[in-house]
């Protein structure tokens, strides 16, 4: 296998890993303590990583980067839930902001690098639906926790949103898996 495309390769499922640890949240509690047995920050230095290695060949994640460090050290809130509360609340919506945009970028980035560098086109169109469903609805459940009381809309948007980032893990899941076969194909 060509060394480039395994880098590829493990670029995109390094993005995968970090994803799925920032979907899944499990922790144990003790007297106040958390410990994160699947930590968020783990995930934003999995995605900064495979940002990294794939940067050359898309410029603007090399972008996301920073935001990345920036949420991943934010998530380390994590093991201490009281720092959160401390947080003024203008922060911690710069930071959502900041989550959204990264979210929309990455997903941008990596179906622009399906379509050109990685040469799985049909993984473009699957990976742009993923990111408009997530940030509509990441979107939407921050308006409304804001704004409004529904918590029977929020359950209901936060069901989409799962199903969303399910549905963005497979198509991560499945264009690591498209790179081994292009690499196949090419050797």
């Amino acid at each position: 296998m060509n060394e480039l495309t395994i880098d590829r390769r493990n670029a995109v499922l390094k993005i995968f890993w970090g994803f799925l640890l920032l979907l899944l949240d499990f922790d144990l509690n003790f007297f106040g303590l958390v410990l994160p047995l699947l930590p968020n920050c783990a995930g934003w230095l999995l995605v900064w990583l495979g940002a990294r290695v794939l940067a050359p060949l898309r410029p603007s994640l090399g972008l996301l980067k920073p935001f990345c460090a920036v949420l991943g050290i934010y998530e380390l809130t994590q093991f201490l839930p009281i720092l959160e509360d401390l947080l003024p609340g203008w922060l911690s919506l710069i930071l959502t902001a900041v989550s959204l945009y990264t979210h929309f970028q990455l997903f941008t980035d990596l179906a622009a690098l399906a379509e050109g560098a990685f040469q799985t086109p049909e993984y473009a169109p699957k990976l742009r639906s993923a990111r408009n469903v997530l940030v509509v609805t990441r979107t939407a459940l921050t308006c409304i926790d804001l704004v409004l009381n529904l918590s029977w809309l929020a359950l209901i948007l936060a069901a989409a949103g799962l199903c969303a980032s399910l549905y963005a893990l497979f198509q991560l899941w499945g264009l690591g898996r498209a790179l081994r076969e292009v690499q196949t194909l090419l050797d």
